[in-house]
């Protein structure tokens, strides 16, 4: 099946961002080329400036774990629940507030990082990494895989203060996804929507066309473009779930 996010609040659009700059950074973290490596810096660069003036934005975080945590007490005292998970889940969420405690501190690690200073201004300009605009990080690229390795697991771990709280939010709101059937009457599809944070779509792989949603408030479009131009939509069936603290 293939799996489409959609953010309905800027929160949700923003937690997207951070879940894909990780899924990168976890994919290249070994440096086995020299792709892989401008991809992890590309990705550290990016989780830079997202984080920059964040302090709102951790608020909104201890926000949705507090809200997810609360939903959990309730579930402790359902006799149809699995009181062993439940516990789990909480625990994780114990250890996502303990990690997103520590960000103050995170923020100066990478920003005083010689090779990220040095490379960081050079993606705003087209080739702009090269051996005579950032030296330094040429140079870095020389050193044994060891030293750069070290240097990659002190940007991952900083990282990871971000990863357990947004991770953790994430994979709740996917956890209690309730999808139920729809029908894109030649690949367009309109409803009123519910109150929710983001929407997943999934649908056969064997479907050549790809979903292009908007949404506002309480509206929702869905319609399938053909991958081949020109091509023809008929009526595509498809699953729809509503995400978020307010859909649990």
């Amino acid at each position: 099946m293939f799996m489409y996010d959609f953010p309905f609040s800027p929160k949700a659009r923003t937690y997207l961002k951070f879940e894909s700059i990780f899924k990168r950074a976890e994919a290249c973290q070994n440096l086995n080329s020299e792709a892989e490596t401008m991809s992890l810096l590309r990705g550290v660069v990016d989780y830079m400036d997202l984080t920059d003036g964040f302090g709102g934005f951790k608020i909104e975080i201890g926000k949705d774990l507090e809200k997810l945590d609360q939903r959990l007490k309730q579930w402790e005292h359902d006799p149809d629940a699995d009181q062993a998970f439940v516990m789990q889940l909480r625990q994780a969420i114990s250890q996502a507030y303990a990690s997103l405690e520590c960000f103050t501190r995170q923020r100066m690690v990478l920003r005083h990082d010689p090779v990220l200073e040095n490379i960081k201004p050079r993606f705003m300009t087209p080739c702009g990494v090269n051996c005579f605009d950032t030296p330094l990080f040429t140079f870095w690229c020389s050193l044994p895989i060891e030293e750069r390795l070290q240097s990659v697991s002190t940007w991952l771990h900083e990282l990871d203060i971000l990863r357990q709280p947004i991770a953790t939010i994430l994979y709740l709101w996917r956890l209690c996804a309730e999808f139920k059937p729809r029908v894109a009457i030649k690949g367009f599809m309109k409803e009123t929507a519910e109150n929710c944070d983001l929407i997943e779509i999934r649908y056969p792989k064997t479907v050549r066309a790809y979903p292009v949603v908007s949404g506002f408030q309480s509206s929702l479009n869905v319609r399938f473009m053909a991958y081949e131009k020109g091509a023809e939509i008929g009526d595509i069936e498809f699953e729809l779930a509503y995400l978020g603290n307010d859909t649990l």
